[in-house]
C-alpha cells in the first residue's frame, strides 16, 4: 500500500509540475488593464476616442478668427527623414506617417518596418485626433503645406531637422503640427494645435490601428505577441493584449507615457506635462495574405490609442525595447520592457538579464556562449543545495531499499486484515520500523529542491529570452541563427531530452521490486514530456536547459561515487 501511495504521489507530482510549467511558460498574458483615473467614455456609435481632460492653453501664438485664408497643398507629397537610426516616410495628407523603418534592425525586405500594413484599413499612422469624429476625418484627408528647416545642435542635443505642417480650410478650421528630428535619436519632439473658429480644441496623437514590426526571414516565435496597449501612469505600468482591451474608453491622469507594443518594439508618446489624457477604440483592418498560407483574409479588430499632446508638447518614441537605450532616455521608459507579470519574478528576470549582458559585453561577444557561461555560473552558485538534496535523495533510496524485506514482511502480516483498526496498527508499526532504523521515508522529497530552486531561474530565462530585443536574430553557431525562436531542426530539444533522460537514469537506484520498477518507468516519461514542450521554445532557453543537464550529469556522477561508499557502509551496518 505504501508503494502504491508513492507511485500515485510520483504521478501526481509529475502532472502538477507539467501543469504549473505550462501555466508559467504560456505566452505572456497581461493582467486586466487598470485605468487609474476615470474619465469620459465615447457615446454609443462613436468611432473616435473621447477626451477626458480640460482644454489646455494654446501651444503657439493665437490665431484670430479673421485669419481664414485657405492654407493647403495642391497635391499629396511624401517626405523622407533619415537620422541614422530610423528612416521615416511622412505624407502631407493628414500630416501622418506612411513608414517608419529602423536602420539597425533588419527584415527580409531591408530595414525593419515598425508600422503594420493592411490589405484594407488605415495605411497611415500618427494621425491628429480631436473629440469630433467628423472633424478628425477632415483633418485626416487634408493636404497640409510643408516647411522644412535645419535645427542646430543645442544644449547637448544633436543637430537635426524641423518639419512644419500647416492647414486651413478658409472656414475656421486651422491645424498645425511640428516635428523635430535629432540625428541619432529615437525621440521626436511633437507640437500640434487644432483651432475651430479661433477656439483651441484638445488634440491627440493617434497610434495604430495595431502595432507589429515586420518579421525576420525565419519567422516568429510561437510566443510572439503584438498590438498590446500599455501606459505608465505615476510610475505604474498597465498593459493588455490585443483583443482584451475594451471596445472604447478614456481616462486622464499623470501619464508619463502611453502607446502600443509588440514583443521587441514599441511606439510611445511621452506628454511633456504632469497631466495628460489617453483614449482608445478599436479599428477594423484586413491583414495582408501570407504567401506561405494562401487564403481569404478576414477583417480583425486592432486597438487604436490616442494620447493627448499638452501645451508644452510631447515626445514620440518608435524603436526597440532595449534596456540600455530606454534606461539612458529616462522617463521610466525602461519599464516598457515586460520582464514578468509577477512582481516577485521581475527582479530575478532583470538581474539575470543584466548578468547576461555583462558576460556578453565583458567576456564573449556571442549571446549563445554568454548563455552557456551564465548557466555554468548559476550551477556553481546552486551547487551546495543541489549536492545536499541529491545526496539526501540517494541516501533515502538506499535506506528504503535495505528495509524492503522488513516492509514486505510487515505488510504480509496484515494482508488478510482489512479493518481500519488493523490498518492503523500496521501504519504505526511501519513508522516504528522507520524510527528504529533511523530512516526518514519523506527524505527523498528533498531531491525536489534543485528543481524548486531552478524553477524561478528557468522561468526567468524564458521571460528574458522572449523580451530581450538584444537576442532577436542573435546567432549561436551552425544551424542556430536566432536564439529567440525555436530550433528549426529540433536538435537542441532532442539533445536536452537525451541528457535529461540520462541524468534521471543515473539518479535511480537499482531495484528488484516490481512496484518500484513500475514507478521508475513512469518517472522516465518525464524527459519525453518536457522534450515535447521544448520543441516550440526559444533555442536560447533550450540551450540553457541542455547545458544545465550536462552539468547535472557531472554532479550526479559525483553523488553516485559518494553513494557507493554510503552503500558499503549501510551493508556493514
Amino acid at each position: 500500500m505504501e508503494m502504491e501511495k508513492r507511485l500515485i504521489l510520483a504521478v501526481a507530482l509529475s502532472v502538477l509540475i507539467y501543469a504549473v510549467f505550462m501555466w508559467m511558460m504560456a505566452p505572456p498574458a497581461a493582467p486586466p488593464l487598470q485605468v487609474p483615473v476615470s474619465g469620459g467614455r465615447p457615446e454609443a456609435g462613436t468611432t473616435e476616442p473621447v477626451p477626458a481632460s480640460a482644454e489646455p492653453e494654446p501651444a503657439v501664438a493665437v490665431v484670430g478668427p479673421e485669419a481664414t485664408a485657405v492654407v493647403a497643398a495642391s497635391a499629396e507629397q511624401s517626405l523622407e527623414v533619415d537620422n541614422g537610426v530610423f528612416r521615416a516616410v511622412l505624407t502631407n495628407r493628414g500630416a501622418q506617417a506612411k513608414s517608419w523603418a529602423l536602420s539597425e534592425f533588419r527584415s527580409p525586405a531591408g530595414p525593419l518596418e515598425m508600422f503594420p500594413s493592411y490589405a484594407e484599413g488605415p495605411g497611415r499612422h500618427l494621425g491628429i485626433d480631436v473629440d469630433d469624429a467628423a472633424l478628425s476625418r477632415e483633418i485626416e484627408r487634408a493636404l497640409f503645406q510643408v516647411d522644412r528647416e535645419a535645427v542646430p545642435a543645442d544644449e547637448g542635443l544633436p543637430a537635426g531637422e524641423r518639419i512644419r505642417f500647416q492647414y486651413s480650410d478658409g472656414r475656421g478650421l486651422e491645424v498645425r503640427r511640428e516635428l523635430v528630428f535629432r540625428d541619432g535619436s529615437y525621440l521626436v519632439d511633437v507640437q500640434q494645435e487644432v483651432r475651430e473658429n479661433g477656439r483651441l480644441r484638445p488634440s491627440r496623437v493617434l497610434l495604430g490601428p495595431g502595432f507589429s514590426a515586420s518579421a525576420l526571414g525565419g519567422g516568429r516565435s510561437s510566443y510572439y505577441y503584438d498590438s498590446q496597449a500599455l501606459w505608465n501612469v505615476g510610475g505604474g505600468v498597465s498593459r493588455t493584449a490585443a483583443g482584451k482591451l475594451d471596445t472604447s474608453g478614456s481616462f486622464a491622469g499623470p501619464v508619463r507615457w502611453a502607446g502600443l507594443e509588440d514583443q521587441y518594439f514599441a511606439v510611445l508618446v511621452l506628454p511633456a506635462a504632469a497631466h495628460a489624457e489617453v483614449a482608445w477604440t478599436q479599428g477594423a483592418v484586413t491583414p495582408l495574405v501570407d504567401p506561405a498560407k494562401p487564403g481569404e483574409s478576414k477583417p480583425i479588430e486592432r486597438p487604436v490609442l490616442a494620447v493627448g499632446v499638452p501645451d508644452r508638447g510631447a515626445r514620440l518614441f518608435v524603436g526597440p525595447k532595449s534596456y540600455g537605450l530606454l534606461r539612458e532616455l529616462g522617463s521610466d521608459l525602461d519599464k516598457a520592457i515586460w520582464f514578468s507579470s509577477m512582481e516577485w519574478l521581475q527582479p530575478i528576470v532583470k538581474y539575470l538579464f543584466l548578468g547576461l549582458i555583462w558576460i556578453h559585453d565583458r567576456v564573449i561577444p556571442n549571446w549563445g556562449w554568454a548563455i552557456v557561461l551564465a548557466t555554468v555560473a548559476l550551477r556553481v552558485c546552486l551547487f551546495p543545495v543541489n549536492q545536499y538534496s541529491m545526496i539526501s535523495m540517494k541516501k533515502t533510496q538506499l535506506q528504503m531499499q535495505k528495509l524492503q524485506p522488513k516492509v514486505k514482511a510487515l505488510r504480509a502480516k496484515y494482508t488478510k486484515k482489512k479493518d481500519a483498526q488493523a490498518r492503523a496498527k500496521m501504519n504505526q508499526e511501519m513508522m516504528d520500523l522507520y524510527r528504529s532504523e533511523g530512516v526518514n521515508p519523506m527524505g527523498g522529497l528533498t531531491g525536489c529542491l534543485p528543481l524548486v530552486a531552478q524553477f524561478p531561474i528557468l522561468i526567468g530565462f524564458y521571460n528574458m529570452l522572449t523580451v530581450a530585443v538584444e537576442l532577436r536574430g542573435a546567432p549561436f553557431f551552425g544551424w542556430i541563427r536566432d536564439l529567440s525562436v525555436q530550433d528549426p531542426y529540433w536538435i537542441t530539444p532532442i539533445l536536452m531530452t537525451g541528457t535529461m533522460f540520462f541524468q534521471q537514469k543515473l539518479a535511480m537506484t537499482k531495484v528488484k521490486d516490481p512496484q518500484q520498477l513500475q514507478q521508475q518507468r513512469i518517472m522516465m516519461f518525464m524527459p519525453v514530456m518536457f522534450g515535447v514542450i521544448c520543441l516550440q521554445m526559444p533555442a536560447g532557453l533550450v540551450l540553457y536547459w541542455f547545458v544545465n543537464n550536462l552539468l547535472g550529469i557531472g554532479q550526479q556522477w559525483l553523488v553516485n561515487r559518494h553513494s557507493s561508499r554510503l552503500e558499503a557502509a549501510l551493508e556493514k551496518a
